[in-house]
């Protein structure tokens, strides 16, 4: 085979490089020895107190040989305290369609003995955030404490003649004293790539550092890496950490305008030939909203109509043999999903753009960014950006965005992940590049009402009422999916817990909304709280409000590296109702609190009537990203939030303490 090099677009100001490799990585390493270096770190270079330290860390990724494309991983980190044995426990992501093989993992003491792990990984659902799961292995390494070091490496074999977008992982969450990445490319042909494939590469690296083309591939080498350390509410991390990201293509990479019009003239031609002109379809919408005058009315019928259809993407994953003795059959257009009755998320919104179409609308699919794990950047022409697809439906003149392939999700809303950010209009003559809506501080609105009563010995006990609506009941609808019964109870009474004071406990009552898609979730819970209120001789300080505030930690540093990044627009509206003991009088009155910025306001009142305690409180947040400059004005609201949710209002007297008196 000729090597070629294909060198960098000037367009892509030289951060681009373009191989098609020939000759072989060598062999994956075994075990590394032990160092004296090694053995003498006691601390993190800068970070005195630090808990561990990763002593060395390899990635190699090899696309090479086709049926047998591999990434390979080493890590070897040094435990430097108590807390630091955490890091026994080991996850290990493997997404759908990839194996987990050849883990070997050990467990060095100081005195030199080791302790192999012999057990087997156990899978996980690995959390990134609300909205987004990932699928893992999780072990923990044995007889982990201070000065051991632990090691482990494994392989991650992908599915055959898939290319995923791969990743060097250059800066993590430990300081890594070296670290060594590689990268094999494929040069074969790649269905989707028009002339000979390249493989590109964007990173984001100290000054003076970038990928070194090495034989096939590429070659990374680093020395002293420091530890990424994210911010609360901060933007995804990907974008901000160290790293390097590889992708494919063809003649398409010299031009961002060629490679995004190429692309979705490609993907144009996949869905149009999915989505077809069937009479069934026809039919099926004219059935649909037959005695329907209104547009939006149609449209209504039309989606809920796809939404009727069995979601297989939120349904447990199939082994092949499973499927078969369901019967499952594969979808080759919107006519067997409406033949079939089911489909995944993407079928099923191909079949609603296929109904309304047939009942005389423009609708076109939108390829879609997930923004809760990373910043879509058109610059960047890797097409494993767009992974979602939404509709869009020309209705009275105006674009409207629908999810039909989302469990639950209602008309007129997205997925959170979705909004706020660009995504590709597919259209066999012209792709377009189209702006996705956000959604306002109404649409994802948290509701709790108490009603509960003060005893004379400062606990508290009664009821709270929870309505989660928009957004909120969405994704809560869409975790349920994910566990039983007990496991959503469990959920909900732990979420609850998180917002009361600790020792605080939770007692789920019941809760009804879980299969609606229009309307809210509710939830009714009894709560005790031992000592929310503190006796002082004859006074009594209560908290004015029950609830602890969410942003308190989040906004008490002076400074910040990055900017602030909520997931979006929310609104929280408290009330809470408290029956104080007989004979206590009001020694200081309470103040209403209010605070405002130009996308957030809050205001907290309190009110004394007889011997009942009401307290209000609202909390909107109107606001995805904030840049940094505006961290002082954010900082300031949330002192003054935090001021009025810790208020406590002074009571005297009472028959319990003159009763303790006398």
């Amino acid at each position: 085979m000729t090597r070629t090099t294909l060198r960098c677009a000037p367009f892509l100001a030289g951060i681009f490089l373009l191989v098609s490799p020939s000759s072989c990585l060598a062999q994956e390493q075994g075990w590394l020895p032990i160092t004296q270096q090694d053995k003498q770190i006691k601390q993190v270079p800068g970070r005195p107190g630090a808990d561990a330290i990763q002593l060395y860390f390899y990635q190699s990724i090899d696309d090479a040989e086709e049926n047998n494309e591999a990434e390979y991983i080493y890590r070897r980190i040094k435990v430097l305290n108590e807390k630091g044995a955490r890091y026994a426990n080991v996850e290990i992501i493997v997404p759908n369609g990839f194996r987990l093989l050849d883990l070997k993992a050990r467990t060095i003491h100081p005195d030199g003995k080791i302790n192999e792990f012999t057990g087997k990984p156990l899978d996980k659902m690995i959390v990134r955030g609300r909205g987004f799961r990932v699928t893992g292995k999780r072990f923990t390494l044995p007889a982990v404490t201070p000065e051991s070091i632990i090691e482990y490496r494994y392989k991650l074999d992908y599915p055959a003649n898939e290319y995923p977008q791969h990743e060097w992982t250059v800066q993590q969450d430990l300081y890594t004293l070296k670290a060594y990445f590689r990268m094999r490319a494929y040069s074969g042909p790649m269905q989707g790539v028009t002339g000979a494939t390249g493989i590109s590469c964007s990173y984001n690296l100290p000054r003076g550092v970038e990928p070194e083309k090495k034989g096939e591939g590429f070659e990374l080498r680093m020395e002293d890496i420091p530890a990424f350390e994210a911010e609360d509410y901060m933007p995804p991390e990907q974008p901000y950490r160290y790293h390097v990201s590889f992708f494919y293509g063809g003649k398409e990479l010299t031009s961002v305008e060629a490679f995004w019009r190429d692309t979705g003239l490609r993907w144009s031609e996949v869905a149009e030939s999915f989505i077809g002109n069937r009479k069934e379809i026809s039919d099926a919408a004219a059935q649909a909203i037959a005695g329907e005058a209104d547009l939006e009315g149609k449209l209504r019928k039309l989606y809920a109509r796809a939404q009727r259809l069995r979601n297989l993407s939120y349904e447990r994953a199939r082994r092949p043999q499973e499927s078969k003795r369901e019967n499952l059959k594969t979808n080759q257009n919107v006519g067997d999903v409406l033949a079939h009755g089911y489909g995944d998320r993407e079928e099923i919104t191909y079949l609603f753009i296929a109904l309304a179409r047939a009942a005389g609308f423009a609708a076109w699919p939108v390829r879609t960014s997930n923004r809760g794990t990373t910043l879509f950047e058109k610059s960047i022409v890797d097409a494993h950006q767009l992974d979602g697809l939404v509709a869009l439906v020309r209705v009275n003149g105006a674009n409207v965005f629908l999810d039909p392939g989302t469990r639950f999700c209602p008309f007129g809303a997205l997925r959170w992940f979705t909004t706020s950010t660009e995504g590709l209009r597919l259209d066999k003559d012209n792709p377009e590049f189209v702006m996705l809506p956000g959604a306002g501080f109404d649409k994802a609105m948290i509701e709790r009402a108490g009603v509960v009563t003060l005893n004379p010995d400062g606990s508290l006990i009664g009821e709270v009422s929870v309505t989660y609506s928009g957004t909120q009941a969405l994704e809560r609808r869409l975790e349920a999916l994910e566990t039983d019964n007990a496991g959503r109870k469990r959920s909900l009474e732990d979420e609850v817990m998180g917002w009361l004071p600790p020792g605080a406990g939770a007692r789920l009552k019941d809760s009804m909304g879980w299969e609606d898609t229009e309307g809210a979730l509710r939830a009714r819970f009894a709560i005790a709280v031992p000592g929310y209120a503190s006796v002082l001789g004859a006074n009594f300080l209560v908290p004015a409000y029950l609830f602890r505030t969410a942003q308190k930690d989040a906004f008490s540093h002076e400074h910040r590296m990055y900017p602030v990044y909520f997931p979006y627009a929310s609104s929280e509206i408290d009330s809470m109702r408290v029956t104080l003991p007989a004979g206590y009088t009001l020694q200081r009155p309470p103040s209403d609190v209010q605070a405002g910025l130009p996308y957030a306001s809050y205001r907290h009142s309190v009110e004394l009537r007889g011997e009942e305690l009401t307290a209000i409180r609202v909390l909107q947040l109107n606001v995805v990203s904030c840049p940094l400059e505006e961290y002082g004005k954010l900082k300031a609201f949330f002192g003054q939030v935090e001021a009025g949710d810790e208020e406590r209002v002074v009571f005297h007297g009472g028959e319990a303490s003159a009763q303790k008196n006398h």
